[in-house]
């Protein structure tokens, strides 16, 4: 009675908020388009899929790992078994069409709105054998829904933030019930295994597997490195991912140093460029953009160089001696700090890295990573840049990400399993 009522009042609550917020994130081009799979009219190509649902680009890539190795052992699932991703930002529904092209098992979608009776009509129309939630897309009444049907709901790779914890924690009444079904919970790391298991995941079920998402970087990792050779010069600092107003303390403690570097910057979001380009004027600092020339040239590149291209920022660490996670020294979440230890790179990141916790503190364990508060961070480049040992450093980096187990095929096993038991 309890879970129907907070039903209720979800649905209540959703459908009146919804065409509001719906039409705001489409403004802001996160919302929007295939309104036909949102409204849970999709046109469905397979009979009986296994459906995949995740977020954006990076939960997308992390299905996309799953998916694979599901696919590298067919001769286990039967040659028919056919798989639906739906994913729910327009970014990522372009991103995970472009990695999905040519895969005649694979098929991409919106997700329904958990509103308005969408998701059961998504799901009669789909009739999959399971749904498979990735990382935290936990939407009540898809979950209710699918359940109602008596299908296995699953989460893989599944992320609880503490933010997100207090954000589901409020309506745990509405959560419990259905995680409480779920025959497997595989989570990233045990601070998420916790919080699934507070929100009412059964304990057996909750399993810690790891991040599918980085499968791709392990496998790099693993490969001998290809070093591109360039003149003796300067250093090169790499800043990536970098948020409002981190430019300000990267470019200021950069131009204290001595020996200067050359400096890429690379801002996560290029909206922002025209403000960052007067900022380096007002410096009156040497600089071009990256997309002048996106054919590198040491030692004779100016002092900075400013990414205005999306796409570009994983290979450019490869052009570093030292790299910089933005997102991380003002707030926010953190970005990946595993990309420019493919390359064995060591890392400078700040303090808020909740998103990448498990990675930042195992790469500083290995002695190629550092969290540097924003007000020691001058001291702490200049320190590192002079480090003698700055190579090695990026390269037990390198050694640890090697050593890691791929999470992709286990976690494909463990759906394969789950599914398979009576």
């Amino acid at each position: 009675m309890g879970q129907l009522l907070s039903s209720i009042c979800y649905q209540a609550l959703g459908s009146v908020l919804a065409p509001p917020v719906l039409l705001w994130m489409t403004a802001k081009g996160r919302f929007g388009g295939a309104w036909a799979d949102r409204l849970g009219f999709p046109i469905v190509a397979f009979d009986q899929p296994i459906w995949f649902h995740a977020a954006s680009v990076g939960e997308a890539q992390s299905a996309l790992t799953i998916i694979q190795a599901f696919c590298d052992n067919k001769e286990q699932l039967g040659l028919n078994t056919k798989f639906l991703l739906s994913v729910g930002t327009p970014a990522g529904l372009a991103r995970a069409k472009n990695l999905a092209a040519g895969y005649d098992w694979l098929q991409i979608l919106a997700p329904p709105l958990d509103f308005f009776g969408a998701p059961g009509r998504a799901l009669d129309r789909i009739d999959p054998v399971a749904l498979v939630i990735v990382e935290t897309e936990l939407w009540p009444e898809l979950i209710r829904q699918a359940q109602k049907r008596a299908l296995p709901v699953l989460v893989v790779a599944g992320r609880m933030s503490h933010r997100s914890f207090k954000r589901y924690g409020r309506a745990r009444s509405l959560f419990q019930p259905l995680l409480a079904k779920m025959p497997l919970v595989a989570v990233i790391g045990d601070a998420d295994r916790r919080r699934y298991l507070d929100l009412g995941a059964r304990e057996e079920k909750t399993l810690v597997v790891g991040n599918p998402k980085f499968d791709s970087l392990v496998k790099d990792a693993k490969r001998p490195l290809i070093v591109t050779e360039r003149q003796l010069g300067r250093k090169i600092i790499v800043a990536g991912s970098t948020e409002d107003p981190e430019e300000d303390l990267i470019v200021s403690a950069w131009l204290k140093l001595v020996d200067r570097p050359h400096l890429i910057l690379a801002p996560r979001h290029l909206t922002r460029l025209d403000r960052i380009a007067f900022f380096l004027r007002e410096k009156k600092i040497t600089w071009r953009y990256y997309s002048a020339r996106p054919t590198l040239d040491w030692p004779t590149e100016p002092d900075l160089i400013l990414v205005d291209a999306y796409g570009v920022l994983a290979k450019l660490y490869g052009e570093a001696d030292l790299a910089i996670i933005g997102g991380s020294f003002f707030g926010g979440s953190g970005h990946n700090p595993l990309e420019p230890t493919v390359y064995g790179r060591p890392v400078l990141f700040g303090p808020h890295m909740s998103s990448f916790q498990e990675e930042s503190l195992a790469l500083a364990a290995a002695g190629a990573a550092a969290s540097v508060n924003k007000t020691e961070f001058s001291l702490a480049l200049a320190a590192w840049l002079t480090r003698k040992d700055l190579a090695q450093a990026g390269q037990a980096g390198r050694a640890y990400l090697a050593s890691q187990d791929l999470v992709g095929p286990k976690l494909a096993s463990l759906v394969r399993a789950t599914l398979a038991a009576p």
